[in-house]
């Protein structure tokens, strides 16, 4: 493409908000970002990568991707208790529809305006559609949180409601027609509410952050409770078992999908983006205290051992299906 539009593109996306700051001495549009550490503190780096077909459907919103594509490494940053403060973007387009990329930069910085987060670079070419964030915290080390460190005799909580962002991208798939309101407009469908869950997802950052120094182990839920909970027990080396009677499952997805594909969806779905966090009995009322919208539910216990098992009343119970695959 001409350089020209190249470059209007580029500022389209990558400095359409000013980055500028004590901590960014050199921001978008020169080689690299120059960015002052701050004092005290330790950096945490993740990086995700969506791409079309595979993380979210063709068709999707553009809104939307931009949304989600820095929703997903920012919730690895809310599980770890830090706080974001940049992100370098890298989109591959098939075709450079400036709507589509004005709609994409909308999303993604109505986001990191949310979160106090600036764009400090990032590369743009043709390709499939394809997403690359690498999003950067910080947090004091003795506050960061890990998926290792839980104990026998810890509780097992999870934030939020899971299951209803898979079901939303059954409904999504069936009718890419639908129009995709704010993730904050509840005045609409049950169906409704669960596209937005999907297309929208919100990374529980002041939750992880005030989870530290009460939680033991922590993770965000991306592949489904079936295979992100086992990699925290793993890492703790313990055996988790849960009460699939406890699962937080929101009315919507009640009302969509019945009792029994409800407990699926809420254990193998994937997509929540919730954080799943181990609690030693002494701080329970630490947690409790937290404030009631960060809403989180016990769903289990850990105990010593190995694996994880899943109860219903009371007896043992093999799931029908054990999550999200990324190579199967």
């Amino acid at each position: 493409m001409p350089t020209e539009r190249e470059d209007r593109l580029i500022e389209t996306l990558f400095a359409r908000h000013s980055a500028d700051g004590d901590d960014v001495l050199i921001g978008p549009g020169d080689d690299a970002a120059l960015l002052r550490c701050p004092p005290g503190e330790q950096l945490l780096i993740t990086i995700d990568t969506l791409n079309e077909g595979m993380h979210f459907p063709a068709g999707t919103p553009a809104h939307s991707v931009g949304y989600r594509a820095l929703a997903v490494s920012l919730s690895d940053l809310a599980a770890m208790a830090a706080r974001p403060l940049w992100a370098v973007v890298t989109l591959s387009v098939p075709v450079a529809d400036e709507d589509w990329l004005g709609g994409f930069a909308d999303g993604l910085y109505a986001l990191a305006d949310e979160h106090g987060l600036r764009v400090v670079g990032g590369d743009f070419v043709r390709g499939p559609l394809s997403i690359t964030v690498t999003a950067h915290g910080f947090a004091r080390e003795d506050a960061v949180l890990r998926r290792g460190g839980a104990g026998a005799g810890d509780g097992i909580w999870v934030s939020g409601f899971l299951g209803d962002a898979a079901a939303g991208l059954e409904v999504l798939k069936q009718n890419l027609a639908r129009n995709v309101s704010s993730p904050r407009d509840h005045r609409d469908s049950s169906e409704e509410r669960l596209v937005r869950r999907f297309c929208y997802p919100q990374p529980r950052i002041e939750l992880g952050r005030r989870l530290s120094g009460i939680a033991t182990a922590c993770m965000d839920l991306s592949d489904g409770l079936l295979m992100d909970l086992p990699r925290l027990l793993r890492m703790s080396g313990l055996q988790g078992r849960v009460e699939t009677e406890s699962l937080p499952i929101s009315g919507a997805l009640r009302d969509y999908a019945g009792p029994d594909d409800s407990r699926r969806l809420a254990l193998a779905g994937g997509d929540d983006y919730e954080l799943c966090f181990a609690v030693p009995e002494e701080e329970e009322a630490r947690l409790e205290a937290l404030p009631d919208e960060l809403q989180f539910t016990r769903i289990g216990n850990l105990y010593e051992g190995e694996g994880l098992v899943l109860t219903r009343d009371g007896q043992p119970w093999e799931p029908p299906d054990s999550g999200f695959r990324h190579f199967s």
